[in-house]
């Protein structure tokens, strides 16, 4: 695995758990931004995955 990919599922699984620590608080908002930046990271690892695969089908 690339290691652009491997950072950004870690940022993301680090801002799954903490949007799941805030929605225990009750803390709605900050729940939904968490949730926005762990499917934000998720996707930047899917398009550099794409990515290093473009390259490798050279």
């Amino acid at each position: 695995m690339n290691e652009n990919v491997s950072v950004f599922l870690e940022k993301a699984f680090e801002c799954l758990a903490d949007a799941q620590a805030l929605l225990e608080k009750e803390r709605f908002t900050a729940t939904v931004s968490r949730s926005y930046y762990a499917m934000f990271h998720a996707a930047q690892a899917a398009l550099f995955s794409e990515k290093s695969e473009a390259y490798t089908d050279i």
